[in-house]
């Protein structure tokens, strides 16, 4: 797990500042309502998912301590085989 995550942020990281040293400057002009536009829509996913798993979290929190359980169930199993 940890080095997965140290994989993505070294990645990110590198990516980060590539994009800083090789950019080009361009003549565009991005329109007042689009960036507003995009502020929303980030926002509104944020707020989604934020109620999503507020209305969940209870559901997700016991999923993963039933698969706990379960697993440290299979292990005192195959111990007790095992002796």
């Amino acid at each position: 797990m940890y080095k997965k995550l140290r994989k993505v942020l070294c990645l990110a990281y590198f990516t980060f500042f590539i994009m800083i040293f090789f950019t080009m400057p361009v003549s565009a002009y991005i329109d007042p309502a689009t960036t507003a536009m995009l502020t929303q829509i980030v926002a509104g996913i944020f707020i989604t998912l934020g109620v999503t798993l507020g209305i969940f979290r209870r559901k997700i929190f016991m999923f993963f301590k039933n698969l706990s359980v379960k697993h440290t169930a299979k292990k005192i199993q195959n111990k007790n085989k095992n002796k």
